[in-house]
C-alpha cells in the first residue's frame, strides 16, 4: 500500500512538471508570436507614416495571418482605415463586406457601407445591408434608414378626378366625367376613355362595356369576345370567369360570355382565386369557378376589397349571426375572433371596428395587433395602411407609425406597390419605389 501511494506520488510530480513545462512553453511561444508581429507592425507603422500605404498594408496583412494574438482585431481594423486613407475604396468596402459575413463589422461599417451604395444607386444592396446590420446591432438609425427606403414613395399627379385601383398588369382604369380609359401607374393614358364601364384587368385580358354590349379586350384595346347573352351587368372577372347579372339574375360565365351553370343567384362576386361568393335566399356561400359549392349558403355579409373582391392571399372577411370574421378558402374560420364590423381583405391585417365605431387591425393571431384608434380604414397591404386620422388619409406601418402623412382627402390600399390617394380634388397615383425589393 505504501509503495502504491509512493508511485502515485511519483506520477502526480511528474505530470506536474510536464503541465509546468507545457505552459512555460506556451507563454514562450506566446512571446515569441507578439515579439515577432511587433516586429512586422513596427514595419508597418513606419511605412505608414511615410504614406506608403501599399507597402503597409501588406505588413499589417503578415502580421494578422501569421501571428493570432489580441492585437488581430486592431490590426485588421488598421487595415481597413489605411485602404481608406489611401482612397482605395473599392478594397475599403470589399472588406468590409468581408467583415460583415465574418460577423466582424462594427455598426459604423454597416452604415457607411450602405450609404454608399445609396449613394453609387444600388439600393438593393443597400436595403440588404441595413437589414444585417439590424440582425446585429440594435440601432434606431440603421432602423430609420431600413423604413425609410421601404417605405420611399415617388407620386404621379393627374387632372383626373376618378381612378379605380391600379390592376397588377399596371394599368388604372380612370373616367373623364363621361367615360372610362386606363392610365398607366405613372398617370399616362394606355388606352382612351371610350367605354361606359371598364373593369380591372385579369391576366391579359379585361371586360369593357362599350356601346352598351360588354367586349372582352387584351392590353391594346383589341377585341377577343363579345357578349351576345345580353348580360344587365358584370359584376367581377377572374381568368378565364366572370360573374354577371342577367335578367336581374347572378350566374357565373366564361370571359368569352358562356353560361357556366344553369344555377342562378340572387348575387354572385368572384375573386382572383377563382373562388365565387354567391348569394341565395339572403345567405352567401361559397363556390368555385365551375359552380361547385365549397360550403353551405351560412354567410350573412361578404366584404369586398378595394378592388371588388373578397379573396386575396388565401383569406376572406364574412359575417354571420356572432359578427365578422376571417375564413380561408375552404370556408373555415381561422380564429375564434369576432369583429362588430371588418373591411375587406387586401392581403394582410385586416381592419376591423369595435363597437364604439373606432378602427384598429387583427393579424389573425392577435385579436387586435393595433388597438381601434382610427376614424376609419382599409386593411392591410404591402405591409402599410390607409387609415383616417383628424379627417385626414395617410398610411401606417405594422408598428402602427406613420410611413406616408395624413394628408389626403381619400387614400386606397396598396395593390402590387402601387395605390391611388387624393389631394384637392384630383387622384394621385402613389408608388413604393422599391416595392420589388420587399416583397
Amino acid at each position: 500500500m505504501v509503495k502504491r501511494k509512493k508511485r502515485l506520488l511519483i506520477f502526480l510530480t511528474i505530470l506536474l512538471l510536464i503541465l509546468s513545462w507545457l505552459f512555460a512553453a506556451a507563454v514562450v511561444v506566446m512571446n515569441d508570436a507578439h515579439r515577432n508581429q511587433n516586429m512586422i507592425l513596427s514595419q508597418a507603422k513606419s511605412l505608414l507614416e511615410d504614406k506608403l500605404y501599399m507597402r503597409a498594408i501588406p505588413k499589417y496583412q503578415e502580421a494578422a495571418d501569421h501571428y493570432k494574438t489580441e492585437q488581430n482585431k486592431e490590426i485588421e481594423k488598421t487595415i481597413l482605415a489605411t485602404y481608406k486613407e489611401a482612397g482605395k475604396m473599392e478594397e475599403y468596402y470589399n472588406l468590409i463586406e468581408e467583415r460583415m459575413e465574418q460577423n466582424k463589422a462594427e455598426l459604423s461599417e454597416y452604415m457607411e457601407y450602405a450609404a454608399f451604395c445609396e449613394e453609387s444607386g444600388d439600393i438593393k444592396s443597400a436595403i440588404g445591408i441595413y437589414k444585417a446590420g439590424m440582425g446585429v446591432y440594435e440601432d434606431a438609425d440603421l432602423e430609420a434608414n431600413y423604413e425609410r427606403l421601404r417605405y420611399a414613395v415617388k407620386t404621379a399627379e393627374s387632372n383626373i378626378g376618378e381612378l379605380k385601383q391600379p390592376q397588377a398588369n399596371g394599368y388604372v382604369p380612370y373616367f373623364n366625367g363621361e367615360q372610362w380609359g386606363y392610365t398607366d401607374t405613372k398617370a399616362k393614358m394606355v388606352l382612351e376613355a371610350k367605354y361606359e364601364e371598364a373593369l380591372a384587368f385579369s391576366g391579359k385580358y379585361a371586360i369593357v362595356k362599350y356601346n352598351g354590349v360588354y367586349t372582352l379586350i387584351d392590353g391594346i384595346g383589341d377585341w377577343y369576345a363579345v357578349d351576345k347573352l345580353g348580360l344587365d351587368n358584370v359584376t367581377g372577372h377572374a381568368g378565364t370567369r366572370i360573374t354577371a347579372v342577367k335578367d336581374g339574375k347572378a350566374g357565373i360565365y366564361t370571359n368569352t360570355f358562356v353560361e357556366i351553370t344553369g344555377t342562378v343567384y340572387e348575387d354572385a362576386v368572384i375573386s382572383e382565386n377563382g373562388l365565387c361568393f354567391v348569394k341565395q335566399q339572403g345567405k352567401w356561400g361559397l363556390a368555385d369557378g365551375n359552380g361547385e359549392m365549397v360550403t353551405e349558403f351560412i354567410y350573412d355579409d361578404v366584404e369586398l376589397n378595394s378592388h371588388g373582391e373578397a379573396f386575396a392571399s388565401g383569406f376572406a372577411v364574412v359575417k354571420d349571426s356572432t359578427g365578422y370574421f376571417i375564413i380561408n378558402e375552404k370556408g373555415e374560420a381561422i380564429n375564434q375572433f369576432r369583429y362588430t364590423d371588418a373591411k375587406g381583405m387586401e392581403g394582410s391585417w385586416v381592419a376591423v371596428a369595435d363597437k364604439t365605431g373606432k378602427w384598429g387591425f387583427t393579424d389573425g393571431v392577435q385579436e387586435t395587433a393595433i388597438s381601434c384608434q382610427y376614424q376609419d380604414a382599409y386593411s392591410m397591404s404591402c405591409d402599410v395602411a390607409a387609415v383616417n386620422y383628424a379627417g385626414k388619409w395617410g398610411y401606417i406601418s405594422k408598428k402602427n407609425v406613420f410611413v406616408i402623412e395624413p394628408e389626403y382627402e381619400m387614400a386606397m390600399p396598396f395593390l402590387k406597390g402601387n395605390a391611388i390617394v387624393k389631394k384637392a380634388g384630383l387622384c394621385e397615383i402613389l408608388t413604393l419605389q422599391y416595392y420589388s425589393y420587399f416583397s
